[in-house]
């Protein structure tokens, strides 16, 4: 057929070098050529040229004419190929039958050094024996295999591979020897690496900024000493709570307590020893009061608990069941027990928040002018 048409083999190899040059070309210009694809169009190139090869042996036995002029095509084809990738050749048994100067360059082998011996003599502790396990199961399926290889050079050093590993196939399907096709994308995922490791410091560095950035609103909310709400932000949440009952035709009430006698705890024990109560006796209450109720830290010793959605008869149980509780708590350093003193106020029609806080804040001095630890509620007369 090649006679008839005056087609030579030649011009087949060149009809397959410019289509892989203008597949690539086309891929190239769309943005879209990788390691991996140009991989894999050299692989079929090769795997074309190597059917070419075959059936040259088949067309030569026949025909001597052939022999001189594609032998010296196939020459240069192999030369080609062997100047831009990385090549090695081994048995179907994985041991090293030929490499071409670049696999010496980059793996720091001579080629004496390399020729039979297995191929895993490059194999880098790092990579994952699945990664082989799926290579050779692919190829010894007579299937052309394709991945990213770490591979370590004779000195230690390790270099990174785009890999295609192609079966050859003899007349009878056999494999007689696989070829080794490789692109050097050291420097690619280094620089890949690099960036991951940029991101990831940049994420570490946001991170801690978020948590800086926290840490601050904590503090502009929060009591220095106890964690609670501070008074800055115990009197926002007020107007807000404020705002939300009477919008919604809901109760809200107000608890004011004062540790009793606090001076002479801190004139006796010292303001450390007060400290520590104060944080403790914070701890107790904290823990005894429903979700939904703003604990703060109004100054000193003294407290506020805003219980919304809650009548002042609630209010006045809660206040009675921490009062009994610190009553009975034995605190550090003193040895006598603390108690605390209560007002109590609900919000009214025509109350405020500078409202409310007076009524609590009086029936808390009225709890103190009548003996201290004591509940006293603003207006209805009732008292403990």
């Amino acid at each position: 057929m090649l006679n008839n048409y005056n087609v030579t083999v030649a011009d087949l190899f060149t009809l397959i070098t410019k289509l892989k040059n203008a597949i690539e070309e086309i891929i190239f210009e769309n943005g879209n050529l990788s390691f991996a694809l140009q991989s894999e169009i050299d692989s079929l190139t090769l795997e074309m040229g190597n059917d070419l090869a075959n059936n040259f042996e088949i067309l030569t036995k026949s025909n001597q004419n052939y022999k001189s002029e594609n032998s010296n095509l196939l020459t240069e084809y192999k030369k080609a190929v062997d100047l831009s990738n990385i090549v090695s050749k081994t048995n179907p048994k994985g041991v090293i039958t030929y490499v071409n100067d670049k696999f010496c360059e980059i793996s720091g082998y001579t080629r004496d050094e390399l020729i039979g011996k297995p191929h895993n003599i490059i194999r880098h502790p790092d990579m994952p024996r699945e990664a082989f396990k799926d290579l050779w199961d692919t190829i010894k399926a007579k299937k052309s295999w394709n991945g990213v290889v770490t591979n370590m050079k004779k000195d230690g050093g390790q270099y990174i591979v785009d890999t295609t590993v192609i079966p050859i196939l003899d007349v009878d399907g056999d494999v007689v020897e696989y070829i080794a096709i490789r692109h050097d994308i050291t420097e690619l995922e280094e620089t890949k690496q690099q960036l991951r490791n940029i991101n990831k410091a940049m994420k570490s560095k946001v991170d801690e900024l978020y948590s800086m950035t926290n840490t601050l609103e904590q503090k502009a909310f929060k009591d220095n000493l106890t964690g609670i709400n501070n008074r800055e932000n115990f009197e926002d949440i007020f107007s807000i709570e404020i705002a939300n009952a009477k919008q919604n035709n809901l109760p809200l009430s107000l608890i004011i307590f004062d540790v009793d006698h606090f001076k002479l705890i801190n004139d006796t024990y010292g303001h450390q020893a007060g400290d520590i109560i104060l944080k403790e006796l914070v701890g107790l209450i904290a823990d005894h009061i429903k979700n939904g109720d703003v604990f703060a830290r109004w100054g000193g010793e003294e407290f506020v608990i805003l219980t919304p959605s809650t009548e002042i008869v609630g209010a006045h149980n809660l206040a009675e069941n921490l009062r009994k509780l610190v009553q009975a708590h034995m605190f550090s350093y003193v040895e006598k027990e603390i108690t605390l003193s209560f007002g109590i106020a609900q919000l009214g029609e025509d109350d405020d928040k500078k409202t409310l806080f007076e009524k609590a804040d009086s029936a808390m001095y009225e709890a103190k002018k009548n003996g201290r630890n004591r509940i006293e509620m603003h207006a209805n007369g009732i008292s403990n």
